[in-house]
């Protein structure tokens, strides 16, 4: 083997490493981009599957559980007011 093959040889092998290097660089950012997108998707509604979808949901449910205890008390009064004591 000559010199020169000895060479070409190991340039080629130094090639090879840095492409192998190269793509384990863009499969990471690939991942992290992947990540991003899936907790973006998570956010955003989607039918009621979401994240955002269930925090929505439990803000109406609150909405309308504070409107019935105050229609509750608001009929309490109501009746303390129209019914003094026996």
């Amino acid at each position: 083997m000559t010199l020169t093959t000895v060479l070409a040889i190991l340039g080629g092998c130094a090639g090879l490493l840095a492409a192998a290097r190269l793509i384990r660089g863009l499969w990471r950012v690939n991942r992290r981009i992947v990540r991003i997108a899936d907790l973006v998707t998570e956010l955003s509604p989607d039918s009621g599957h979401s994240i955002k979808d269930k925090v929505d949901q439990t803000a109406a449910s609150t909405l309308r559980t504070e409107q019935k205890v105050d229609a509750v008390g608001r009929r309490l009064e109501d009746h303390i007011r129209n019914h003094p004591g026996v």
